[in-house]
This record gives C-alpha cells, sequence and structure tokens, in this order.
C-alpha cells in the first residue's frame, strides 16, 4: 500500500516538474461567426466573414440543401424557397474546415 501511493505521489509531482518546465503552447482562439437574423424568412446573413469560404444549408436529416460560396460579410444569401422549419447551417473557412454549426430556424 505505501508502496502504491508512492509511486502516484512520485508520477504526480514528476508530472507537474514536466508541465512547469514545459513552454506554453498558444492555440488559435476561435472565430466568432453569427448567423442572422434567427427566425429567418427570406435570407440569412453572417459577420465577421473575413476567413468564411462557404455556407451551407443543412435540413435535420443531414441532407445538403443549398450552399454559398464566396461568402461577404452581411451579404444577404437566398433562403426563401426552403419549407418551414429548422436548419443546421454550416459555417467553413479558406481551409475547408468548419468554423461553427448554428441551428437556424425558417418561418
Amino acid at each position: 500500500m505505501k508502496q502504491t501511493l508512492l509511486a502516484i505521489l512520485f508520477t504526480f509531482a514528476a508530472l507537474i516538474h514536466i508541465s512547469a518546465g514545459s513552454a506554453a503552447i498558444e492555440l488559435p482562439q476561435p472565430t466568432k461567426v453569427t448567423v442572422y437574423p434567427n427566425p429567418a424568412t427570406n435570407y440569412i446573413s453572417i459577420d465577421n466573414a473575413d476567413n468564411v469560404k462557404q455556407i451551407t444549408i443543412i435540413n435535420l436529416v443531414g441532407r445538403k440543401l443549398k450552399t454559398f460560396e464566396n461568402v461577404q460579410k452581411d451579404e444577404r444569401y437566398d433562403v426563401s424557397e426552403l419549407p418551414n422549419g429548422m436548419y443546421l447551417v454550416q459555417i467553413v473557412d479558406n481551409s475547408n474546415k468548419v468554423i461553427t454549426t448554428v441551428r437556424v430556424s425558417k418561418r
């Protein structure tokens, strides 16, 4: 029992020593993108589109319904032909990584 506790204590002390001596790694902060208006009627827009490449509208079953390329800040993207309901709006950046996925209601 003593040996197990000592082994745990030494392992814990070693981990603290290693983590204190290592350099901190800066991770990139996630980009905050807002989809508006929500609920939408005829269009959606996004703010902070500096690094946004694509917007994809997906229904709750997972089927891609619309894709918008060459995204610009405060530009209107037509969703008027979509039936009323809930959709997922997926925002993709210039390196083809999903920035965020937002649930949007269409009325």
